[in-house]
């Protein structure tokens, strides 16, 4: 699980404005793209991941919520999506093909669930649209008048 502490960093003032300008530029809040920064910077090792996964981990730690995320996401060609054996998984965008299950990132769904404040979006129950009120047993429908307003 992901755990945060709040630490105090000592930057000098141009350093400090050119943070918050990357940021804005980034689309995410200073402490997000300092924490993707440092995030890529510190984790060089020799094992590291195909490329993709760069891309796909710098989306996620600059993303405030999963809206933003499957946006940062499609803008690199690539969706998350439900996997069959329950779990998320990366798909290419937009011909979608699995590419690689979210947690061989070394993410789970309940840290990012954690992180963004909801569940994924997939799995919310969307209000379906109002359908028609059931007539009951061997009515039937009137028909409307044409009528004209003068």
């Amino acid at each position: 699980m992901d755990t945060r502490r709040t630490v105090t960093v000592d930057l000098p003032e141009a350093l400090l404005l050119a943070l918050g300008a990357a940021a804005r530029a980034a689309g995410c809040s200073p402490s997000d793209y300092l924490r993707a920064v440092l995030r890529g910077a510190l984790d060089r090792t020799p094992a590291r991941l195909r490329p993709e996964a760069e891309v796909i981990l710098h989306a996620v730690n600059l993303s405030a919520d999963w809206v933003e995320l499957q946006r940062r996401l499609r803008a690199a060609g690539f969706v998350l999506r439900r996997a069959p054996e329950g779990g998320l998984a990366v798909h290419s965008w937009p011909v979608e093909r699995a590419i690689l299950p979210l947690r061989a990132l070394g993410l789970g769904e309940a840290d990012l669930t954690l992180r963004y404040g909801a569940g994924f979006p997939a799995d919310i129950p969307h209000p379906t649209a109002v359908s028609a009120i059931p007539r009951p047993a061997g009515t039937i429908p009137r028909r409307r008048r044409n009528v004209r307003v003068a």
